[in-house]
């Protein structure tokens, strides 16, 4: 396993690859090589260690199934290939300059070892990954950089709006290359996106246009900051269902701060009883989104279309709106389309509730 203690996209490649056997379904793991210094972040997985050139894990085998995905540590790969690969008929192997390789064998290839390295077998088939699939070899630098290019492009998610696709992730991968060596949690992340989102919805309270400015600003780094969280979590393999309740928590949370604060600011300007009325039921429209959210989303699972309403609104795409109308001084005409934009959104995902996906 040389190579193996070097970190690419916040993770050693001994520990990601592990990640993604794990996630390709593999229920019980062994590394055959020393293992490095330090402290090692594994999956919950059995995990077995054979370090020595010479003799086998009876006990490994005992357990293993017919069936053994052999993955080099210096390979990185995504776990949809791995299962691919898992449940391709036939013998089939994707085979790399060694070290780096990814191939399929019975539990015999652990008795046929050089030098404590798991070789392929020279009659093994060659098998054709799927045209998605993430195949790269982080054996020297240059693949290490190359390897984490290829990690950081597939970050996008599917319901990634334009602005968000070629706007927002741009800024929000450059912060999360940042943030990766600092050990910072996606929840910590999650917090500090909340925060801020918070603090610009404060400045638009004051009434006064250039502290309203800032505060469209800070909204806009908050919408890019929040999309960070999502990305060390996909990086690093620490997705967790608190972390997804969080988030839209927070979203609705900083979205009542934004929405209230834009309207109180606009009446400190204009004392009109319109603007009252109207950022009073779009406060109640978000409260209303929040409890529609948490039955629709949270409390159960939602339909292909619900996830893609929830997606698009929460993309936030209408934070550059945001800006462009308060530069301009037309954050009454952002209120007006927040309100019916809110019903309009929650009564959407209450009647797709009709649509569900079949079992």
């Amino acid at each position: 396993m040389d190579g193996a203690e070097h970190v690419v996209g916040g993770l050693r490649l001994l520990e990601r690859a592990a990640f993604v056997l794990a996630r390709a379904g593999a229920r019980r793991l062994l590394c055959v090589g020393p293992r490095p210094p330090g402290q090692l972040r594994l999956p919950t997985v059995p995990l077995d260690w054979l370090d020595s050139s010479s003799g086998t894990s009876a006990e490994w085998q005992l357990h293993a199934t017919d069936s053994i995905v052999i993955l080099g540590a210096t390979t990185i790969v995504d776990p949809a290939t791995v299962s691919a690969l898992a449940t391709a008929p036939g013998p089939a192997c994707l085979a790399i300059a060694p070290p780096a390789t990814l191939w399929r064998g019975d539990r015999r290839v652990l008795e046929t070892r050089t030098a404590g390295v798991v070789t392929t077998p020279p009659d093994a088939q060659r098998w054709q990954p799927p045209a998605t699939a993430l195949v790269r070899v982080a054996d020297d630098a240059p693949g290490r950089r190359d390897a984490e290019r290829a990690l950081y492009d597939r970050l996008g998610r599917t319901g990634d709006g334009w602005f968000t696709r070629v706007v927002d992730r741009r800024f929000s991968r450059f912060l999360t290359r940042r943030l990766l060596p600092t050990g910072v949690s996606p929840n910590q992340v999650t917090i500090m996106s909340i925060l801020i989102g918070i603090v610009g919805g404060c400045c638009f309270a004051t009434g006064r246009s250039e502290i309203a400015a800032l505060g469209a600003l800070l909204f806009l780094t908050s919408t890019i900051i929040d999309g960070c969280d999502g990305e060390i979590a996909r990086l690093t393999f620490r997705e967790s269902a608190f972390g997804a309740r969080l988030d839209i928590l927070g979203d609705n949370l900083v979205h009542l701060f934004l929405f209230g604060g834009i309207a109180s600011g606009l009446y400190r300007r204009s004392a009109d009883p319109t603007i009252a009325a109207l950022g009073l039921g779009l406060v109640v429209g978000v409260l209303f989104a929040m409890a529609t959210v948490y039955w629709c989303i949270v409390h159960r699972e939602p339909s292909a279309a619900q996830k893609a309403l929830y997606e698009a609104f929460a993309s936030r795409e209408f934070a550059y709106l945001l800006v462009v109308l308060t530069l301009v001084g037309r954050l009454d005409w952002f209120l007006w389309l927040s309100a019916f934009g809110t019903y309009a959104f929650s009564i959407g995902l209450w009647i797709l509730t009709r649509t569900r996906d079949p079992d």
